[in-house]
Formats: C-alpha cells, sequence, structure tokens
C-alpha cells in the first residue's frame, strides 16, 4: 500500500523555521518575469476561460482534468517555450505545477523518481483533443470578457494574413495543411483592433496555404456577427490590403454591415481608379501637400488628391458604390519623386471632401494604420509568442494552440495597458490578490520535516537565510565568548589561591579576600 505524504501549505511557519536555522529541503523554481501577467489572468478572468477549454474529443477520462493540463499550455506559452518537446523547463518547474493545480505530493514524487509530473507527449495529445467547436467557444468567450470590459478602443479595425510553413524536410502528414508553389503549410487570418496601444485581436480563421484570404475574412465576419450582432453597431472602419478586393464585397461591408472601408485598389486597370486618374488630370483637381515621418523612408513629403461619389463596378459591371479615391504620390523634400515607391489608389466609403485637406489626409492615415497589425500585431505574435511553432502534425493541435497564444497575446497587451509600470510597482494594484502562490521572481519551494510547504521569492529566501547565519554566528560568539571569560576567571582564582598560599595565609582567608 502506498504511503502519501502531505504537505500544508504555510509560509509563516515554514519561515520561523528557515529564521531558526533548520535543516530543510529547498527546490529552486525558475520562472519569474510573468509574476504580474499572471495575476492580472486571474484577477480578470482570461485565466478562467483559457483553462476551461475543453477537450470534447477525449474518449476516457482518466488522467490529469483538462484544466490542469490547459494551465499547463497557457505558462508554457508565457514563459516563451518555443516547442512543446522543449517543455521540460515548465513541465518539471515546481511553482508553476502547484499554480495549475498539482498536489505538493505529486510533484515530489515525480522529483524523487527523476520525472516529470506531465510528460511533452500528454500535453501535445491534449491539445489534440480540444475541436475547431470548443476552441471557437473557447474564443467567443474571450472575446465576450474583452468587450463587457470594454477594452476595445475606438472602432477602427485592420484585417491581414500571415503563412505558417512547414520546416524543409518535414512537409509530409500535417493535417490540413497545402501546397502553395513550393512552400507548404498554412495560413493564419487576423482581424485586429488597431489602435495604438491597444491593439486587440478580435478574430481569426485558420487554413491551408492556398486558402483564399478573402474567403477567411468572411468566415470571421460571420462569426462576429453571430457572436455580436450587426457589425457596424461597434466596427466602424476596416482596413484592408488590395488582397481582400472585391467590389461585391466592399459595397456588401458598408450597405449590409454598416462598416466603412478603407483599402488599396487591386490594380490599376480597373474602371474607378480610371475614373480617379482621369478626374486627376483636371485643371481644377485640388492637390494636398503634408510632410510624414517612416522608419524606413524618413522625412517625406506627400502629394494627396481625393475624389468623391464615383461609380465601384464589378467584373460583370454591376455597380456597387458609390465610393471615394485618394491618389497619394511619395516625393523627399527636395520634391523628387521617390524611386521605386508607387502611385497610391487608396478605395474608401468614407466620405472625402476634395477640398478639405484633413478628410483627405486621414483616408491615408487609416490605410497606414494598417501596417501595426504587421509590424506590431504579427511581429510580436512571432517574436515574443512563436507563432509560427507547430504544435503538432494534427490540426485540432495546431488550432488550439493558437487559441492560447492569441488569447495571450491580448491579455498581456491589456495587462500593459492597464499596468505600465514595473513589476513591483504595479502588482499590488491588482484588484485583488490572485488565489495560491504566483509565477513570481525567481523562487524557492522550502519543504519542513513536520509537513508544511511555503514558496518564497529569492530575495525573501536570502533575508531568511541570512537570519539564521546572523543568529548561529551571534550565538557561537556569545558561547565562545562564555567559555572565555569562565576560563580566565578560572584561572585568576588558581592563580591567586597559589600566591595566598606561597605567602603563608590560610585558604579562609585568601578566600574571604577573594
Amino acid at each position: 500500500m502506498k504511503t502519501w505524504q502531505l504537505w500544508r501549505e504555510d509560509k509563516a511557519a515554514v519561515a520561523r523555521q528557515l529564521e531558526e536555522g533548520r535543516e530543510l529541503d529547498g527546490h529552486n523554481s525558475a520562472f519569474g518575469d510573468n509574476d504580474l501577467i499572471v495575476g492580472f489572468l486571474m484577477v480578470e478572468g482570461f485565466w478562467s476561460v483559457l483553462t476551461e477549454t475543453k477537450a470534447d474529443l477525449l474518449k476516457k477520462d482518466n488522467g490529469y482534468p483538462p484544466r490542469m493540463l490547459n494551465g499547463l499550455c497557457a505558462l508554457r506559452e508565457l514563459a516563451g517555450v518555443e516547442r512543446i518537446a522543449q517543455s521540460g523547463k515548465v513541465l518539471g518547474d515546481e511553482a508553476l505545477l502547484r499554480l495549475v493545480g498539482f498536489q505538493a505530493e505529486q510533484i515530489e514524487a515525480a522529483r524523487a523518481n527523476g520525472r516529470l509530473c506531465v510528460d511533452p507527449e500528454t500535453l501535445s495529445n491534449h491539445l489534440s483533443r480540444s475541436s475547431e467547436a470548443s476552441v471557437q467557444r473557447s474564443w467567443q468567450a474571450h472575446v465576450q470578457l474583452l468587450k463587457s470590459k470594454r477594452w476595445y478602443r475606438g472602432g477602427v479595425y485592420a484585417v491581414d494574413g500571415t503563412d505558417i510553413t512547414i520546416p524543409y524536410g518535414q512537409k509530409e502528414n500535417y493535417e490540413g495543411s497545402e501546397h502553395r508553389g513550393e512552400a507548404v503549410g498554412y495560413k493564419l487570418v487576423v482581424v485586429l483592433n488597431i489602435d495604438e496601444g491597444h491593439e486587440r485581436v478580435v478574430g481569426w480563421a485558420l487554413g491551408g496555404l492556398a486558402r483564399s484570404e478573402k474567403a477567411m475574412l468572411k468566415e470571421i465576419l460571420t462569426g462576429l456577427r453571430e457572436q455580436f450582432g450587426r457589425l457596424g453597431d461597434w466596427m466602424n472602419v476596416l482596413v484592408m490590403d488590395r488582397g481582400y478586393w472585391g467590389a461585391e464585397f466592399l459595397g456588401a461591408l458598408k450597405r449590409e454591415e454598416g462598416i466603412d472601408y478603407v483599402t488599396r485598389s487591386r490594380d490599376e486597370n480597373i474602371d474607378v481608379v480610371r475614373d480617379a486618374e482621369g478626374l486627376a488630370r483636371c485643371e481644377g483637381t485640388i492637390w494636398h501637400e503634408e510632410p510624414e515621418q517612416h522608419s524606413r523612408l524618413g522625412s517625406i513629403m506627400v502629394r494627396m488628391a481625393g475624389f468623391s461619389g464615383l461609380a465601384l463596378y464589378d467584373e460583370k459591371g454591376k455597380d456597387h458604390g458609390p465610393c471615394q479615391v485618394v491618389i497619394a504620390e511619395e516625393y523627399d523634400l527636395k520634391a523628387r519623386r521617390l524611386p521605386d515607391r508607387p502611385r497610391f489608389h487608396y478605395v474608401t466609403s468614407l466620405p472625402v471632401d476634395p477640398a478639405d485637406t484633413k478628410t483627405v489626409q486621414q483616408i491615408r492615415s487609416y490605410y497606414r494604420q494598417r501596417w501595426s497589425i504587421e509590424n506590431q500585431g504579427f511581429w510580436v505574435l512571432t517574436k515574443r509568442w512563436n507563432l509560427d511553432a507547430l504544435a503538432g502534425r494534427g490540426l485540432n493541435a495546431i488550432r488550439a494552440r493558437l487559441n492560447f497564444v492569441l488569447q495571450l497575446y491580448n491579455a498581456e497587451n491589456c495587462c500593459a495597458w492597464k499596468h505600465p509600470g514595473s513589476f513591483q510597482k504595479e502588482l499590488p494594484r491588482l484588484k485583488r490578490p490572485p488565489k495560491g502562490e504566483r509565477l513570481g521572481k525567481p523562487s524557492i519551494m522550502v519543504y519542513t520535516p513536520d509537513g508544511r510547504v511555503g514558496s518564497f521569492q529569492a530575495d525573501e529566501y536570502r533575508e531568511l537565510i541570512t537570519a539564521a547565519v546572523t543568529r548561529e554566528v551571534t550565538t557561537t560568539v556569545e558561547k565562545a565568548t562564555r567559555e572565555a571569560t569562565q576560563a580566565a576567571t578560572k584561572k585568576n582564582l588558581k592563580d591567586a589561591i597559589s600566591k595566598g598560599l606561597q605567602e603563608g595565609k590560610k585558604i579562609e582567608d585568601i578566600l574571604r579576600e577573594l
């Protein structure tokens, strides 16, 4: 019969024993940069949404609860571990295991046997047990939470796609992957709120690499409409690149959904561009010049003209307009056209007054904001969150991991917005402390022989150990001083008695003098 050892969480009692210099068992926990974000996730409800993602394809519930494995998946992403096979440093960390619900006895038993409580294969298998419907429900709950807190700012959104390709030499047996030229893999399309400093993903879709981004965008918008109603009630402007072009699609966005659009023309040969170019050659055309600052181009001057009320025709000649067009050309500060830079044609349903510099410039400004989804959104998702790392060969596992990554991306952005200061400054400002120990700075898990356990940050542990050492040194010095004093006194007594006897004094007289 197995003998169970239980530890009771009692940090104060463990601290007292450390100060007293007791011999205890301690183990390092190496992850500490994310204490604030973990506390934020728990306090604001994001953690519950993540951990309650259903493993609805699980046939037999005979292992660890899905919420515990979901918690490990979230911590794995927060710790910046790129691939599940490299998750040992998370799966073996005692503070993190306790955070997701593992008992101290389970952790200690695994450590004593030199194994992990959960091996990486178990984590990969767990992700594959979440269906597409389960992931969708989890994402909807996440977006609903954000909207209930009103943490989507402004009404300007952008859409863009990115490729997630399979590394060379590993191109076989990836479920749902597609070829596009020599590349093999998947396409991810994301709709992102692009208010500066408040970037939030509101919808996403995953498909094969050859899939149409416009078709995937339609799926996202359909899902958002089903969840939140008419899109135009909360989404004011949708900014797109030319890959989403389509007169019928653009007209329906404005007419049916009430969303204004800003996009670039598919090419220079479509009717609306030809009409705008013809008007641009008229003597009465008003051109506006505005300076701009670019990270790559530096300081430039932009020359723009706006045209209102143009017809937007599809390939069959059907009118889906009206629309407005803004033409823009880029110059250096010496009025020379920038080489290798095109003449831009922006098409929009927003009102444009050709004589008003502000309304003309606003259309180009909206389109330039779209770069935040590439320069900030996908860059951060790739570099910080390893967006292009595949969780396995199954589509369910890949989709489930993206759900964790995109939810954590949103939550981290919200945390940085609500708590912009340092960890030490912002942690006390959380609404309430999350239950139990959090991720913390590098911490020490300490176990006592009488069945108590506590988690200490490195500075706390150092102070307690320093106090214990100081107490031991003080006790040792006091003992040595006391022994030295006793030895000196004894010697003085012996010398005094010996001297008195030599002088012929009686012992009673010597003792009386002493």
